[in-house]
């Protein structure tokens, strides 16, 4: 895992203007592990807005994309997972709002259990729903049935 400073340190570039440092820090930050990604997620902020977290939600967001690269299965698993495991906590609906639009981008038919989930708070059921629509396969449809 990496420390707060060199996650810091890590992101200071996004959003980026060039990609070849961008898919650097994004190599990093992938393999450094699932305790780095769950860091990155808490620094991106609890409310929509918040200053502090910009940096973090574009990092973030560049890794979804980063991690659906061809060839690159293990850390779209290790990602999308690591996404899908901050929606049971207690982070705010903003947050799990966030993290269901990366999922969108990234996730696979593994997160779908996680997702379905999330479909009872009527403040994600929208973004859920288009999670699950973007993601398809039978789980999914499944999940979308009782909406």
């Amino acid at each position: 895992m990496l420390s707060l400073q060199e996650i810091t340190d890590l992101i200071k570039g996004f959003p980026a203007d060039d990609y070849e440092p961008a898919q650097q820090a994004c190599g990093k930050l992938v393999a450094a592990g699932p305790k780095t990604i769950e860091a990155l997620i808490l620094m991106a902020g609890s409310k929509f807005g918040d200053k502090e977290g910009v940096q973090p939600k574009y990092a973030v967001h560049a890794l979804a994309s980063y991690v659906c690269r061809p060839g690159a299965e293990k850390e779209r698993q290790m990602f999308a997972e690591t996404l899908a495991g901050q929606l049971d906590g207690d982070n705010s609906d903003d947050l799990k709002a966030f993290i269901i639009r990366q999922l969108q981008l990234c996730g696979r038919e593994q997160e779908v259990p996680a997702l379905a989930k999330t479909l009872k708070a009527e403040a994600l059921k929208e973004t859920t729903v288009q999670a699950l629509t973007a993601i398809g396969g039978n789980a999914a449809d499944k999940a979308l049935s009782g909406v």
